[in-house]
């Protein structure tokens, strides 16, 4: 089995930005971060180097969680990004980052699971961005109990 690494820690604490720093150096490596930029939640894809906004003050096309409304097309650009994933021979995917809305199969869903089923016949190494507040729910919701390892970062 392929390793699963899990890097975590608590909101807003620099997950995203030091795990785009180190994934800076690699090149065969694919996938999604969400950074923030000006207080607004972006996706960025690896490979492309491409940026779309996220969080939206749209009413329509929209999933909302709290008080954040998401454009359901950004998710449907970032769902197949990370399909793609699938069929790229990489060394790395970088899942960022899997919060509250994957674990009631909205948001990025279904296509984490997707991954995850297919981790066997991949050759890439999969790091997933999880919040340190909801990490066993990850974990049981997954069933990744014995399957993954923390990620630590070395820059």
């Amino acid at each position: 089995m392929k390793k699963m690494y899990i890097f975590s820690g608590p909101v807003r604490t620099g997950k995203t930005t030091n795990l785009m720093k180190w994934a800076a150096s690699k090149t065969e490596i694919d996938g999604i971060f969400q950074p923030v930029v000006e207080e607004k939640r972006f996706i960025y894809h690896i490979k492309s180097r491409t940026l779309k906004q996220l969080e939206t003050e749209e009413k329509e096309n929209i999933t909302s969680i709290g008080k954040y409304k998401f454009s359901n097309c950004t998710f449907d650009w970032s769902k197949e990004i990370l399909g793609k994933c699938l069929s790229q021979n990489l060394e790395w995917i970088i899942i960022d980052e899997i919060g509250p809305l994957e674990l009631d199969g909205r948001g990025l869903e279904p296509a984490i699971s997707k991954i995850f089923s297919e981790m066997d016949n991949l050759t890439a190494e999969i790091i997933c961005v999880v919040r340190k507040e909801i990490l066993d729910k990850f974990i049981e919701h997954y069933g990744l109990i014995g399957k993954y390892k923390m990620f630590e970062l070395s820059l």
